[in-house]
């Protein structure tokens, strides 16, 4: 006799999908009193916000930080006894190319930037968008025309870019309201490191939620801008920073929502995935069966034995865009006809190096490679990060356990590089050509011999751009599946993008799943309709 033809097992409710989304729902169900059954088709919970050990140190391989929206995530940071920080090493840079264009090329003058060069964050900005375009660091940036063009924001109109018949992608909203050198210059590099997607294609709405709706309401971009820093601020989290992460590594929140959620009663099951969905008597029924890994390590897990059935009265699904509609198709009523977009496919490659020239932290805490056409740009890297000078307790540990008797022996450094870029080919990266960007980027040369330990780690396909188009289209499936008792659904490909913004949309929709009424509302990225 099959599993499935035997007695169900019953759950409280069940959480398919052991990313950082599906953790959320899981625990904000413990915090209902429910014993939820977690599964995750993976040979680990996490999903993007996931750590391994690099020159004996547990580091971020995924996800790194967030950008606080809300309270949702540090809430449930605080209640599990975590902290917010906020990185060091005197903020970001940008790695940008001449403002006439000029490309030094190989010419007699050596010049492996080309003319490139690096320019710091700005102190004021929200994604790339200043609060005063006048201020000196933007003039630096993008130029005196270039900042009188985004300064005349504030003679428009509070409509002009923001009335339903504008274009919904970011790109054109900042054209409309700032100019193409605010774009270019700042907004494109910033949201192509963060989202791996160009500003061209990602909704504004998404990307930026609210940002829009305060720019009609207050009259101009920069005011919606500088709100939202004030409000950034007023929250006083990690020293106000944009970016901030949990102490001692992301993965540590990972780590302690699985350990939460089964001190509360609940499971947690890894290699293990749902096959299908049917409505039962008084809840849901879900097929379960063991996985293993599928074709490509990107690939979806695929089945690997007999089926069980559970049988509960609420289920989450909290899975990929794939795996959700493929148990979708079971559900009444939901029209599952979705065409997901694929994203950019990552490599993000992290050396642990003897290099003392690295200690007066050149670039900072790290950097972004402007965009550009092939052949102009003088790397191959989009992103780098400084990792042991931004988060302090990898260079403490590095020091630890690879420190000398001289202090030059101290002198360990962990860089992570990041690769892929939209339209591009699956990035082959090299050591040697990670080597050869340090030394562009950061002046420093690092010999093979110094090199202590290295990982390349890929994330194909798992940052898909969420077009206007998308995220309406998102919006009607969840009202679909809003009147069906006992089920929801979650995650990045319906959330949103960023961390905070899938947390909180996990949270929200565990919470009403577990109420006495779960048909009450619609939650989408937006909030409650």
């Amino acid at each position: 006799m099959s599993y499935s033809q035997q007695t169900p097992v019953t759950y409280d409710a069940l959480v398919v999908g052991g990313g950082i989304g599906g953790l959320a729902a899981a625990w904000e169900l413990t915090r209902a009193g429910l014993r939820p059954l977690l599964i995750e088709a993976r040979g680990y919970t996490g999903g993007l916000v996931a750590g391994g050990a690099i020159g004996g140190v547990r580091m971020d391989l995924g996800a790194e930080g967030f950008v606080i929206r809300g309270d949702a995530i540090t809430q449930m940071v605080d209640a599990l006894g975590l902290e917010v920080v906020g990185p060091s090493g005197g903020g970001a840079r940008l790695f940008l190319p001449p403002l006439d264009g000029a490309d030094a090329g190989p010419g007699a003058e050596p010049d492996p930037a080309r003319g490139w060069r690096l320019h710091r964050f700005l102190r004021d900005a929200y994604l790339g968008i200043p609060a005063d375009p006048l201020a000196d660091d933007v003039v630096a940036v993008i130029g005196a025309d270039g900042a009188a063009r985004a300064a005349r924001d504030a003679e428009l109109a509070g409509s002009v870019g923001t009335s339903p018949q504008d274009p919904a992608d970011l790109a054109a909203f900042v054209r409309t309201r700032m100019g193409e050198a605010v774009l270019d210059r700042l907004v494109r590099p910033i949201v192509a490191g963060i989202h791996t997607a160009d500003p061209a294609d990602l909704a504004a709405d998404t990307v930026a939620p609210g940002l829009r709706q305060a720019t009609a309401r207050l009259g101009s971009l920069q005011a919606a801008v500088a709100e939202m820093l004030e409000r950034r601020r007023a929250r006083r989290r990690g020293g106000g920073a944009a970016d901030v992460t949990v102490a001692g590594g992301l993965f540590r929140l990972t780590d302690a929502l699985r350990a939460s959620i089964e001190a509360a009663g609940g499971r947690a099951l890894t290699r293990t995935g749902a096959q299908w969905l049917r409505p039962a008597d008084d809840g849901w029924e879900v097929g379960i069966a063991p996985t293993t890994r599928g074709a490509t390590p990107s690939a979806e897990p695929v089945a690997a034995g007999p089926e069980q059935v559970v049988r509960t009265r609420r289920v989450m699904l909290a899975c990929s865009a794939t795996a959700a509609l493929r148990l979708l198709a079971g559900a009444p009523g939901v029209d599952t006809a979705l065409e997901v977009p694929v994203g950019s496919p990552i490599a993000r490659f992290t050396l642990v190096a003897r290099a003392p020239e690295l200690r007066g932290a050149p670039v900072g805490s790290g950097l972004l490679v402007a965009p550009a056409a092939p052949g102009q740009v003088p790397v191959r890297a989009k992103a780098l990060s400084h990792l042991s000078v931004k988060w302090p307790w990898i260079g403490e540990e590095l020091r630890r356990l690879h420190g000398g008797a001289a202090p030059e022996q101290d002198e360990v450094h962990a860089l992570r590089l990041s690769y892929g870029r939209p339209g591009e080919p699956r990035p082959q990266v090299e050591l040697d050509d990670v080597l050869n960007d340090v030394a562009v980027l950061t002046g420093v040369r690092i010999p093979r011999a110094d090199v202590i330990d290295s990982m390349l780690v890929r994330w194909d396909g798992t940052l898909p751009p969420v077009t206007p188009a998308y995220r309406e289209r998102t919006r009607r499936l969840l009202a679909e599946v809003a009147p069906l008792e006992g089920l929801a659904v979650t995650g990045a490909w319906v959330a949103g993008t960023g961390i905070a913004a899938v947390v909180a949309h996990a949270r929200e929709q565990a919470a009403a799943l577990a109420g006495a009424d779960s048909t009450s509302r619609v939650v989408t990225p937006e909030g409650r309709v």
